[in-house]
């Protein structure tokens, strides 16, 4: 899963993959889970916003995913 800032914002969304639900909840809690362990005092400002992306990019694939399940529903 890429982690930069600049992958959360696809120009494209048709390009951008939607995992099942199961797997982005997963990648999604573990990215909270490990975001407290950056210490924002002594963390440098790259591994701040790498966090951050990694964090934004799990909760596109979970928005995307929901999408999807409301899709296959309707």
């Amino acid at each position: 899963m890429q982690s930069s800032i600049a992958h959360t914002v696809s120009p494209d969304p048709r390009l951008t993959y939607t995992p099942p639900l199961d797997i982005a909840r997963a990648a999604a809690r573990q990215a909270l889970n490990e975001a407290p362990v950056l210490d924002s005092i002594g963390a440098s400002s790259l591994a701040l916003a790498r966090a951050f992306g990694h964090i934004c990019e799990s909760l596109r694939q979970v928005l995307d995913a929901l999408d999807a399940e409301d899709g296959r529903r309707a």
